[in-house]
């Protein structure tokens, strides 16, 4: 699958620690205009470096939304089980160093760029012999943390798929166990227009004699997962196929043999998550790992997630939703019907390749007046077209910057109002850093 558009070639690049000002600059360098999803690029790329996909065992985690979550309560249930554990994450909220992990501590700049002086020489060689096989952005910075994993000796590397799942560069990491979320509608461009289509390209996960886990929660789709887990003799496991509680204020997930186990946050899928994330491990034990019930538990309750309808700011009050596509705003509407609020101002900025139409159509009918802002992205979407497009349902100003337009929303904020931040992590980030005034987010219950 590719997409139209001239490949571009990446310039010749020296040192560099004296070219750029931050790791992630380096990485962003390697962008190009035309995306061509395949394996081939990272297989042979990672075979430079003897393969570290193989020095770990891998749990892939795909999905159209809440596999971040998914895997950070993962991550920490392996940690409190002794596990050396390293997680992969994309997008990042904050901070680059966000994508990679080990026991939840990021990776250090200092460490990143030591990645970057054992990678660099390789792409250059590689763009000098053979540009059509240099390996992507996101190819490059999922090896940079295959390679960092096996120098931190992980037992286990809990991935984020990118994209899809079938041709993502997280797939070529052999793994026994890999989950699939929920399926929504995103990226269709390159992974089709209907809830099937999508599915197919994220089975691709499911590997032969995997142990499997969805909380999928269409029957038709859940019964394709099923069938593609016969067909590859791999083992299938529903979330939610067994009796569960979600109970509130706090949030908490009430299940045996775990009794009630506290989740952060204040909306029902939360819970939900969290539930997956305990199958996930149940299938580890399953596959004779050492993980008790206190390991699950413990995990869960140390985990929290950083944008997912988290209250950043009291007076005004503001609450952040990291929703980037319809079912992610679709969520945010369900989790909204639960609040109490007289207005609803809406922050919103969007990427121009997502579908941005139909998540309008989602959160105008609700929204009393929305302020379009762009995302610091090349792929920002243009806070007019938004804004004229909310118009149809609300008032709607728009502004070039996110953080002008929250404080435009604080401006016309009144007692009682709820201001939410939405529509990319990019905005998100962007807001987060610049606004001095919102609470810091918190990553989980240690200091990282």
């Amino acid at each position: 699958m590719e997409k139209k558009g001239d490949q571009e070639a990446a310039r010749k690049i020296g040192d560099p620690r004296e070219e750029f000002d931050h790791p992630e600059d380096y990485f962003y360098s390697l962008k190009r205009v035309g995306l061509k999803l395949c394996l081939d690029k990272i297989e042979d790329f990672l075979s430079k470096f003897d393969d570290p996909q193989n020095d770990f065992e891998p749990i892939i985690v795909g999905g159209t939304n809440a596999k971040g979550s998914v895997c950070t309560a993962l991550m920490n249930i392996l940690d409190e089980a002794g596990f050396n554990t390293g997680l992969y994450l994309s997008p990042h909220l904050m901070d680059f160093e966000e994508r990679i992990q080990v026991n939840g501590k990021y990776i250090e700049e200092d460490e990143l760029w030591n990645m970057i002086d054992k990678i660099h020489p390789i792409l250059q060689k590689i763009e000098e012999q053979d540009p059509e096989k240099r390996p992507s952005f996101f190819e490059v910075l999922t090896a940079t943390a295959f390679l960092y994993f096996s120098e931190q000796d992980v037992d286990f590397a809990v991935l984020e798929v990118g994209m899809g799942g079938r041709l993502d560069a997280t797939n070529v990491a052999p793994h026994k166990v890999s989950a699939v979320t929920y399926i929504g509608f995103d990226h269709s461009e390159y992974l089709g227009e209907t809830k099937k289509e999508i599915a197919k390209e994220k089975a691709g996960i499911i590997a032969d004699k995997n142990s499997f886990v969805t909380g999928e929660k269409d029957d038709e789709i859940r019964e394709y997962f099923k069938n593609v887990c016969e067909e590859r003799d791999a083992a299938f496991n529903y979330a939610f196929d067994r009796d569960y509680e979600i109970l509130f204020d706090p949030l908490r997930l009430k299940t045996e043999p775990y009794g009630e186990i506290e989740v952060h946050g204040l909306v029902p899928w939360l819970a939900e998550n969290a539930l997956m994330s305990l199958k996930i491990a149940e299938t580890l034990q399953d596959e004779g790992y050492d993980i008790r019930e206190e390991d699950i538990k413990r995990g869960i309750e140390k985990s929290v997630f950083p944008g997912k309808m988290e209250i950043v700011k009291k007076k005004p009050r503001v609450m952040m939703d990291s929703a980037h596509n319809r079912t992610g705003f679709e969520a945010l509407k369900q989790g909204l019907e639960g609040l109490e609020f007289n207005r609803l101002l809406a922050v919103v900025g969007i990427l121009e390749d997502k579908d941005y139409k139909s998540m309008v159509e989602v959160l105008g009918p609700i929204v009393d007046k929305v302020y379009t802002a762009e995302p610091v992205s090349e792929r920002k979407l243009s806070s007019e077209v938004l804004g004229e497009e909310f118009e149809k349902y609300c008032s709607a100003e728009y502004f070039e910057h996110g953080l002008e337009a929250l404080r435009k929303a604080e401006e016309d904020w009144r007692k009682g109002d709820l201001i939410v931040i939405t529509g990319s992590l990019y905005l998100l980030g962007d807001i987060r850093k610049k606004a001095s005034d919102l609470e810091k987010p918190t990553l989980t219950s240690e200091e990282k």
